[in-house]
């Protein structure tokens, strides 16, 4: 989604950044080609007391944003209102019962840092969720060192609202995490450690909860990189494992380029193995005929 063009200015521009900000050409040689990473996944999805059988979608792709309303650039505007970033729309469908639950949750991390920090910071957030009762939109912006949110909700009790919440030094969102942890940038933690970070957990979380928008308490931690058996091959793998008062997930990487998510465990029995990934420019495969992707990815 990024014009040629724009990847040999984005290289020279990272270039004169300097080591302060994290991406490197490397980095933008393959995430610049004007492709995204599609992978697809078997998934084990907690609703109502019982674990679900569902699929699940990640897809990785760069592309531009409004500096001022974070909204993806679709014309002329000047470098200094636009920010390079990495996006990652996680896609997550299964069944309950009759009914049927989609849901997609869109993180953007901008590559070259956003209000001062360092690469692949947090700038925004959503999450959308259908059910045949209702849908709900959540959205979250990073402005002004706090998170400025707004729901809209079918439930009468969380109806239309706007949230506020300051945000630390040591601030997380686990929407966010799935970027952090493929440390595409280098590492980003040390094999082994762990640090105590405050941690805004999933939209999603929030939406099945129906619990008000917080920061929680977390212990994240880098497990050093183990084989991991993942729906038939064998992989060299990274666990990261997050733990709050709520339950712990762990998260498999590949140890290697392009360091996909590879698997995922929650305390609660939810689970995510990879299926297939390749790379193409998805927005143009909308024919009757590129159906054959969804084939390759095995998406039922």
């Amino acid at each position: 989604m990024i014009l040629a063009f724009f990847f040999l200015f984005v290289v020279s521009a990272s270039v004169a950044v300097g080591p302060t900000h994290g991406a490197t050409s490397e980095f933008y040689s393959h995430w610049g080609d004007g492709q995204a990473e599609i992978s697809s996944y078997a998934v084990v999805q907690p609703r109502y007391g019982e674990l679900r059988s569902g699929h699940s979608v990640l897809i990785f792709v760069t592309e531009e944003l409004n500096r001022q309303t974070l909204i993806k650039v679709e014309s002329a505007q000047p470098a200094d209102q636009r920010i390079y970033v990495l996006k990652l729309n996680n896609v997550l469908k299964f069944n309950t019962g009759i009914y049927d639950y989609s849901v997609m949750t869109s993180v953007f991390s901008a590559v070259e840092g956003y209000e001062g920090g360092p690469g692949f910071e947090l700038c925004k957030v959503t999450l959308s969720a259908q059910e045949w009762c209702g849908h709900v939109f959540d959205e979250g912006r990073i402005r002004n060192g706090q998170l400025q949110g707004a729901l809209n909700s079918y439930f009468e009790k969380e109806g239309r609202r706007d949230y506020q919440i300051d945000l630390p030094d040591r601030f997380e969102a686990e929407d966010h995490l799935l970027i952090r942890i493929r440390e595409l940038a280098g590492p980003w933690m040390e094999p082994g450690e762990t640090r105590q970070v405050r941690l805004l957990s999933s939209l999603w979380s929030f939406r099945v909860k129906h619990r008000p928008h917080r920061l929680v308490d977390a212990r994240l931690t880098k497990g050093p990189t183990a084989s991991k058996t993942v729906s038939g091959t064998e992989y060299r793998a990274v666990p990261w494992t997050w733990s709050t008062e709520g339950g712990t997930k762990t998260v498999w990487v590949e140890d290697t380029h392009p360091r996909r998510i590879l698997a995922w465990q929650d305390s609660e029995g939810g689970s995510g193995e990879l299926v297939k990934s390749i790379r193409e420019p998805y927005w143009r495969l909308n024919s009757n005929a590129d159906a054959i992707f969804r084939e390759r990815l095995e998406i039922p």
